[in-house]
């Protein structure tokens, strides 16, 4: 099934009507935010970073996104306690949404940026820099995608915030992994496997 942008950001959307009703902040990441920032590839999903400290109802939001959504109650919840990730699945669409109730970077809720990602829909991304952050941290984790999409991102953000790319990335422990795709990024030379 081939799902358009336009499905993501109007779901990206839905859920953030329900947070912001709860009084919690969000944003995207993920393939959406990288194909954003970098070079459009297809997702099945949408990556949604909750701040969850500001909830404080967690049973309300259970019961809201309960009206619109498949969501476990298991899940949710332990979710919460662990600072994991729930699922929810649209019951109109059969859509996707993966939510994290933690960020990798504890900055990230203060640098977002309000992005019209389709047809009008503004909704708050993370920026640049910290999306490239979350991508070096999902690698650490053994993630192959997300190589491609930090190269993509390296190669199409030309006005990056080095100082704070390259300090955070050391707390993070992904330094070498940043420099190793700085120079694939650099490098355009298409035999150059990620």
């Amino acid at each position: 099934m081939n799902i358009t942008l336009l499905e993501l950001a109007e779901l990206a959307q839905k859920i953030g009507s329900i947070l912001e009703r709860h009084s919690i902040r969000y944003h995207l990441t993920g393939g959406v935010v990288a194909s954003y920032y970098g070079e459009s590839r297809n997702t099945q999903d949408v990556d949604i970073v909750i701040d969850i400290t500001a909830c404080r109802n967690s049973k309300a939001l259970f019961d809201d996104l309960k009206k619109e959504f498949l969501i476990d109650e298991r899940t949710f919840n332990d979710a919460i306690r662990l600072k994991s990730m729930f699922q929810v699945l649209d019951m109109k669409t059969m859509l996707r949404a993966d939510i994290y109730t933690d960020s990798v970077l504890s900055s990230s809720f203060d640098h977002l940026v309000p992005v019209d990602l389709v047809d009008e829909i503004i909704l708050p991304v993370a920026s640049p820099e910290d999306s490239i952050l979350s991508k070096l941290h999902w690698i650490k984790l053994g993630s192959g995608r997300s190589r491609k999409d930090v190269v993509a991102m390296l190669r199409v953000q030309q006005n990056l915030n080095t100082a704070y790319l390259e300090t955070a990335a050391e707390q993070l422990g992904v330094t070498e992994i940043l420099g190793e795709l700085r120079k694939i990024a650099d490098n355009y030379d298409p035999n150059v496997i990620l």
